[in-house]
């Protein structure tokens, strides 16, 4: 039986400032298996960005461990083991959208770059649109193009930070449902972090809740809902338990303090 696609152990971080050093992560022990779709929510500050780029060997722990597919980061990151969706799209307004989405393949001088960008485009539901450049695209968009970006290589283990922060309520629902069905079809692994209860339910087979500043995880909690659910769900008993306890793992963690 293959290992968990991501392994944490007693991982922590601090900062060295000027000042005084800042605690990031403290004894931060998860596994995310293969297929996982797996949210971090907590209060702004709390380091769910932190260990998300920690993941993607952005910043590297103080002390602890970390593996991604048995990896160290840095080996995983070299590998293109993972694709990383930022909370911005970060699209360069002079490349079109296909240009864009195979910039990856384009640095690293891959074949087949106009197989990988058509199929990629047409798992965001995004065929038709490989001639428009960003700007002439919504900010959901654009943000689904980043998502194709992302999915270049292929990779196994994708990482999202709060994709979806910036849109409105209804851009944000339907890109969640498209979201759930993408990781449905490719069968990928999932990191996302969120603000959102509702939307870390929706998503996720396991939601990860973190305290404030130092952050530790306060409880993980497996969500049991079916795959092929539709927004319909968030009205039904179990999604509004799951949320109520996410609710109180957050309150517990004295979240709502200044």
């Amino acid at each position: 039986m293959a290992g968990p696609v991501i392994s944490a152990r007693e991982l922590s971080l601090v900062f060295q400032t000027a000042d005084a050093p800042v605690y990031a992560l403290s004894k931060v022990n998860l596994e995310v298996e293969d297929g996982d779709f797996v949210s971090f929510i907590g209060p702004s500050g709390c380091g769910k960005t932190t260990l998300l780029r920690v993941i993607a060997d952005l910043e590297q722990a103080t002390s602890g461990s970390i593996t991604v597919n048995g990896m160290t980061p840095q080996e995983a990151r070299l590998k293109r083991a993972y694709g990383y969706v930022f909370q911005a799209p970060a699209l360069y307004p002079w490349r079109t959208v296909e240009r864009n989405v195979g910039l990856p393949l384009e640095i690293m001088g891959l074949d087949h770059a106009v197989e990988r960008i058509a199929r990629n485009l047409e798992l965001v539901n995004l065929k038709g649109f490989e001639k428009k450049f960003p700007w002439q695209l919504s900010g959901g968009m654009q943000q689904r193009v980043s998502i194709a970006r992302a999915l270049a290589f292929d990779p196994k283990l994708l990482l999202m930070d709060e994709p979806f922060g910036a849109l409105d309520e209804i851009v944000r629902d339907k890109l969640n449902q498209q979201l759930l069905e993408l990781w449905d079809r490719t069968k990928k692994t999932v990191v996302f972090v969120t603000h959102s209860i509702p939307e870390a339910v929706f998503l996720s087979t396991k939601i990860v809740v973190m305290s404030p500043r130092p952050g530790r995880i306060i409880d993980v909690i497996e969500t049991n809902l079916p795959g092929n659910r539709t927004l319909d769900i968030r009205e039904t008993p179990e999604f509004l338990a799951l949320a109520h306890r996410v609710r109180e793992g957050l309150k517990a963690g004295h979240s709502y303090e200044d």
